[in-house]
């Protein structure tokens, strides 16, 4: 009878046994899917993290090539309007110049006028001055300036020798005569000046 009585209890326990094996397998089974879902969930998740930076990177190309496209049109409409300047400023600057050289033709005339109307040298040379007057103030009007060095320092730069004498009483390398003036325009020289220069006397 004791057999017997110990049969069921070997039942009970497998029966335990199987139920906690089912179960074990139940868990196992939902912790996999549990792990699919979130390598799943992560899955997606990278791919619209990756669709996302693409979206945000042909944004900032997009962008880029905007300002790109903008700062080009900027500089070519910086061009032109420098242009169009530089094109006015020679004109209004010959038209300036213009200007003055027609009151130092009128001066001119009015000289060559005097001639026919018996007038003294006096005259004609007060004329002649006032005319050259003019013509310098028009010239340095326009940044033209005359160089007369007589008394300097010889220099090669702005002076041209056109001869070179012994003078004992000067220093040598000194500019005695100005045979013909030289011009700066804008501090630069349009012409230099024809001088004569002393050198060193040569003692007998």
């Amino acid at each position: 009878m004791e057999a017997f009585n110990f049969i069921p209890i070997l039942l009970e326990r497998r029966i335990d046994l199987g139920n906690q094996d089912k179960e074990k397998s139940k868990n196992k089974e939902e912790t996999l899917n549990g792990l699919h879902e979130d390598d799943n969930e992560q899955e997606s998740s990278e791919q619209d993290s990756e669709e996302e930076t693409e979206e945000s990177l042909e944004e900032k190309v997009l962008e880029l090539k905007d300002q790109l496209l903008r700062a080009h049109a900027e500089v070519q409409n910086v061009r032109r309007v420098a242009g169009q300047e530089i094109t006015k400023a020679r004109l209004y600057g010959a038209e300036s110049l213009a200007r003055e050289f027609i009151t130092v033709g009128d001066n001119i005339q009015r000289a060559l006028e005097s001639f026919g109307q018996e007038a003294d040298i006096k005259s004609i040379k007060e004329g002649l001055e006032l005319t050259l007057k003019s013509f310098e103030d028009s010239l340095e009007t326009a940044g033209i300036l005359p160089i007369s060095p007589k008394g300097d320092p010889f220099d090669p730069e702005k002076h041209e020798a056109i001869s070179v004498v012994e003078d004992a009483q000067e220093e040598p390398n000194t500019v005695i005569e100005v045979i013909q003036r030289g011009f700066t325009i804008q501090n630069r020289i349009l012409r230099p000046a024809k001088v004569v220069v002393t050198k060193k006397a040569d003692n007998k």
